[in-house]
């Protein structure tokens, strides 16, 4: 098992500032450039999840077609995907198994949830 302080060292070392928000559970900033909606890791036992939560604001413009484009975007993908949660929300999350997980994985995806985020905007809604 890979526990959180584990994770969080890896993540430092990325270029973020990580704080605990609760005993499981990291919020991540980067420590540079334009900050990121909230960003959390989540350890488990077998499971490291990852979720940049509230890529739109509460009110904010979003086309109709929207979920198709998320949806087409999920295909083309790898390790992150859109999802909506319990309130309609748009998340951005992956989960790696914790069982063979090394630095070099975890790195590929923190970095492409990250990228995925700041493009979100302009790919999804043409800003």
């Amino acid at each position: 098992m890979i526990d959180t302080a584990t994770v969080q060292g890896w993540i430092e070392k990325l270029g973020y500032d990580t704080a605990l928000d609760g005993a499981s559970t990291l919020r991540l900033t980067p420590r540079e450039g334009e900050p990121l909606p909230s960003f959390f890791v989540q350890c488990t036992e077998n499971w490291v999840l990852l979720s940049i939560l509230g890529l739109l604001e509460e009110g904010a413009f979003r086309p109709d077609d929207l979920n198709r484009r998320l949806l087409a975007a999920n295909r083309e993908m790898r390790v992150a995907k859109f999802a909506l949660d319990e309130n309609g929300e748009i998340v951005l999350c992956a989960e790696l198994p914790t069982e063979s997980l090394d630095p070099s994985e975890l790195a590929d995806a923190v970095s492409r949830l990250d990228s995925l985020a700041r493009r979100f905007r302009g790919d999804f809604l043409g800003e």
